[in-house]
């Protein structure tokens, strides 16, 4: 999506691809539903198996469907202002909140597959942020104590257009010389 957003030079048109998109998938999978008996059963799940009433049952599905088709425009348009990683890494975070909710919420069970999932978002979303303040500090200590402060490209500015090997590196070395790693 990244490449495509690239040729746009709006981000209205980004919400007018997105959307196209949207509708799209949901005309399709309204036919496949149609043709499978999936609204029959929805149906019937409406009035026989969700205790609120089907009218709150059919209030929850379109609530549902709005919200995730917002989050997937404001995605849309994470990645035409910053990147495809940052949408990722917000994603990572709002499937990790979701888990949670859905535990405390609906008091679902919160297995070792929920754990684990749950553990790897958080340490994704965690890492990503703390390699943003380790980049950005390192920027600025540089712009600070760089005599002049005039050698730097522009792009150091976008959060978004470092390269994930150089970071692993700054990361690394940021790490590595930190007191809590001759602790142990």
């Amino acid at each position: 999506m990244e490449k495509v957003y690239k040729k746009v030079y709006c981000y209205a048109m980004v919400m007018e691809m997105q959307m196209v998109m949207e509708v799209a998938a949901t005309v399709l999978a309204s036919i496949g539903m149609v043709f499978d008996g999936g609204f029959t059963e929805m149906k019937r799940e409406g009035y026989q198996v969700f205790d609120k009433g089907e009218k709150v049952y059919w209030a929850t599905v379109v609530s549902n469907v709005v919200s995730w088709q917002l989050c997937f425009m404001g995605t849309a348009g994470m990645v035409f202002l910053t990147c495809s990683l940052t949408g990722g890494i917000c994603m990572t975070a709002l499937l990790m909140m979701n888990v949670v909710g859905g535990v405390v919420v609906y008091k679902e069970e919160f297995g070792g597959v929920k754990v684990v999932s749950t553990v790897m978002c958080g340490w994704g979303f965690c890492s990503y942020v703390y390699g943003m303040y380790v980049k950005n500090k390192m920027l600025k200590d540089r712009d600070d104590g760089g005599g002049g402060g005039g050698g730097h490209d522009s792009d150091d500015k976008n959060v978004g257009s470092y390269n994930p090997i150089e970071m692993t590196q700054i990361v690394n070395s940021s790490s590595s010389s930190s007191p809590l790693h001759h602790i142990g």
